[in-house]
């Protein structure tokens, strides 16, 4: 790699996409200003007819750009090097699943909805109610629309609130979310809503929070500056909150085309929805139900690229949502105080009942096993690759992304190559626009799950800490402030007056 700060389009083009571990986001085909990449057979590519070898850029090896390879989810910095830059220093618990704030179970109370979403409709009723209350303007999300193959959904801005009921469910095949961002301005949408998988809300992160000192370069133009600052940032800006979906992997579409449509004799219009729940669940229009044991989906349709991605919970999500061990619900977990403010405007509106996750203890097993499991799947040689390390100890070898530091090394390197201050104004102006310049951070530090152990049994296996109380973050932020309250007003009366008289 040629630094490993600071990733480039040739680093990208090999250790991404030349080795098959790509997640064919289209991030970087969205997010570049030259119009140099094309979507080509799902991967992203040099347009058609450009000079030069496949990994080569004239624009990064000339005036210097790179934004691609910035925003790319699987060149560094992964998640677990995100974290303190996107959650900040917050009070927080922190497992193998990502940061989090509170984390329950929830289902629409909404019965249309809840019967054409994937578990317990909550996704789509909170985009909705976003909609109709006008938090949001818009949603980005996936569905089978009007000139989509059945089964097969694209990116979507949904702008209705019915078209952000149509895009309910999930698929279980690729969508690349992320190339809809660019259109959001286009569709005149100012605070957006962005559903995807994790490696989507990884790469919307990096646009969001990747400082631009890496735009600066001796004898670029500031008008160019600007437009790759534009191009890596502008989208990002319009999205005021973002919602994660659990995913261990997708499938390629040839378990639709091959298995399902080919031998099973399944005609993929009449298939209303998927999901899986220890096996692959096809339900048909006319109301039958028909199954493929997960093993054998995953064996044989499994995307090799999903390999690569040790994000099981969309940890950098302000809102993760999954269905795992329930049925007809869907566990939530609020990680930033965007997500707590919304979650709690959502729940005063009477549209959502909730539980608390130790009423779904299986739910909670069956989702720290899984987001371990994904960790540990991780090739040691893939890009940005980093060790399973434990919540409870100080993740002293991941070190995280430091805008401030990125920056304050970049413009030092400018200015030493740019003797002209006018020209250094006019530059840092074009890089940063509108944005801030970073600040220093100084250190987080987050409270493990309650009663994780510190690692495996001297039987080689890992006891699973309990499910976290109410006190502890295990339960929604109205039922965390109703508990609170509780035992405010039990102090209260255990001192009162009349209680100390007694």
């Amino acid at each position: 790699m040629t630094t490993a700060l600071r990733p480039r389009f040739k680093d990208m083009m090999n250790l991404v996409v030349a080795a098959d571990a790509c997640c064919e986001c289209g991030s970087c085909v969205a997010a570049c200003p030259h119009r140099v990449m094309e979507m080509r057979d799902r991967k992203p590519a040099k347009r058609a007819g450009s000079e030069g070898a496949s990994d080569h850029c004239g624009v990064s090896e000339g005036i210097g750009c790179d934004v691609c390879a910035s925003v790319c989810p699987r060149m560094w910095p992964r998640e677990p090097h995100l974290r303190d830059v996107v959650f900040g220093p917050q009070p927080a618990y922190e497992g193998i699943f990502g940061v989090y704030r509170h984390i329950f179970v929830a289902r629409t109370r909404d019965a249309g909805t809840r019967e054409r979403g994937q578990d317990g409709g909550v996704v789509t009723s909170l985009l909705a109610w976003a909609r109709e209350s006008g938090l949001i303007d818009g949603a980005v999300v996936a569905s089978v629309g009007e000139g989509d193959a059945p089964c097969f959904p694209t990116p979507k801005i949904a702008t209705t609130v019915e078209q952000i009921r149509d895009s309910a469910g999930s698929w279980y095949t690729y969508c690349p979310n992320n190339l809809a961002l660019p259109g959001l301005a286009k569709a005149g949408v100012e605070r957006a809503a962005f559903v995807g998988v994790p490696c989507q809300i990884t790469a919307l992160r990096k646009t969001q929070c990747t400082d631009p000192s890496l735009l600066l370069v001796p004898g670029k133009k500031p008008q160019i500056a600007a437009r790759q600052r534009e191009s890596m940032a502008g989208p990002g800006a319009r999205v005021d909150f973002s919602i994660g979906l659990f995913c261990t992997e997708v499938f390629r579409p040839e378990l639709m085309t091959e298995r399902i449509a080919g031998e099973m004799g399944i005609a993929l219009e009449q298939i209303e929805r998927f999901n899986v729940k220890g096996e692959v669940l096809i339900h048909q229009r006319n109301g039958a139900v028909v199954t493929i044991p997960l093993e054998t989906a995953m064996h044989e349709y499994q995307r090799p690229e999903c390999a690569h991605c040790g994000d099981f919970a969309a940890e950098l999500a302000d809102i993760s949502c999954g269905g795992v061990g329930t049925d007809r619900a869907t566990i939530v977990v609020l990680r930033s105080q965007r997500g707590i403010d919304i979650w709690r405007a959502y729940e005063a509106s009477g549209r959502v009942e909730v539980w608390p996750i130790q009423e779904h203890k299986k739910a909670w097993n069956i989702l720290q096993r899984l987001a371990r499991r994904q960790r540990e799947r991780v090739p040691a040689a893939s890009p940005g690759a980093v060790p399973v390390q434990h919540a409870a100890v100080a993740e002293a070898g991941t070190l995280q992304y430091s805008p401030h530091q990125h920056a304050r090394a970049a413009q030092a390197a400018f200015e030493a190559a740019q003797p002209d201050p006018a020209l250094r104004e006019a530059s840092l102006a074009a890089v940063y626009g509108p944005r801030a310049h970073p600040v220093p951070q100084g250190p987080v530090a987050r409270s493990p799950i309650p009663g994780e152990a510190a690692g495996p049994g001297p039987d080689g296996k890992r006891k699973l800490p309990p499910p976290p109380g109410v006190e502890q973050g295990g339960a929604s932020p109205a039922a965390a402030g109703r508990c609170a309250q509780a035992q405010d007003d039990g102090a209260a009366r255990l001192f009162s007056p009349a209680s100390v008289m007694s």
